[in-house]
């Protein structure tokens, strides 16, 4: 406890930081490992540890986007979460209450709405599949607020798979107010990974910070890039058979090095009345983008 006594907004302590467990899960042959801090949640709320073997393929445990949602929100993807952890920033013990949290969390999706002859081990399609799935997180959620996303996009090569990194950043600009100093640390990062055709791996790490924020920002993104640097993945041999041959039907395919955000237009919207969906779309905006062989 001796390092929270002199703990800081500059210097915050950070529960088994110095600590970390490693994280192994078998995803249908896929070994997946990791180190992370152990969970620590002001609140006392739990996390939720992987099991030590998942099958990818098992259509029950995926949640489909199209169930509830109206036909513009529907993304065309499956997904679930089997790893949910917070790690708590906090001051001195005469402050109970910690500075912000970093929601980590582990997901696989299934991307249904992928066209037949393309694959996420093409680095292109791979690509699409992200900026569509942003397109349906941003401004197909416009009673969220604005984003600018992607964020600090870049790809990382493992094993011969592109992997992408990037972020979605709250855009305040448009907003009557300006938000108080710590809502401009919030944001997710995103680590994804294919492991399929149609299959992928997300890491998603979601600030809630505070301020001042260059404090808050140079300790999360410190935390953050630990993990991720951990981060590594053995692939099956029938993903290894997919990712060679999606080399060699696509031996030129490349994704982009860099990506400035999408200058995409929001909808302007209400939210409906009784016997109506819940937003209604006065005027749209940018349609989602297309994903294309």
């Amino acid at each position: 406890m001796l390092k929270r006594l002199f703990a800081t907004r500059k210097r915050p302590y950070v529960p088994g930081i110095n600590r970390p467990e490693t994280i192994r899960v078998d995803l249908s042959g896929n070994i997946l490992t990791l180190r992370m801090p152990p969970h620590s949640n002001y609140g006392g709320f739990p996390g939720e540890d992987p099991p030590p073997r998942i099958n990818i393929y098992n259509p029950s445990q995926y949640f489909d986007d199209g169930s509830n949602l109206p036909e513009w929100q529907r993304e065309g993807k499956a997904a679930f979460y089997f790893m949910k952890r917070d790690w708590e920033f906090y001051g001195p013990p005469w402050r109970p209450r910690s500075y912000g949290t970093i929601c980590f969390g582990i997901g696989l999706w299934r991307y249904d709405a992928l066209p037949e002859g393309m694959s996420c081990f093409n680095p292109k399609h791979f690509e699409q599949i992200c900026l569509r799935n942003l397109w349906y997180t941003c401004p197909a959620c416009p009673s969220l607020g604005e984003y600018r996303a992607p964020v600090h996009w870049r790809q990382r090569q493992e094993a011969g798979a592109t992997w992408l990194y990037f972020e979605r950043h709250r855009d305040y600009s448009h907003d009557k107010e300006p938000p108080p100093e710590f809502m401009r640390t919030y944001r997710d990062c995103y680590l994804r990974i294919p492991l399929d055709d149609r299959y992928g791996l997300d890491l998603n790490f979601g600030y809630i910070g505070y301020a001042p924020v260059d404090y808050c920002l140079a300790n999360m993104n410190a935390l953050r890039n630990a993990v991720l640097d951990s981060v590594q993945l053995e692939l099956s041999a029938t993903a290894k058979e997919r990712l060679e041959e999606a080399k060699h039907k696509w031996p030129d395919a490349r994704g982009s090095e860099h990506r400035d955000p999408e200058p995409w237009i929001y909808p302007e919207w209400r939210y409906g009345g009784k016997g109506e969906e819940n937003i209604i779309v006065v005027n749209p905006g940018s349609p989602p983008p297309e994903l294309t062989p």
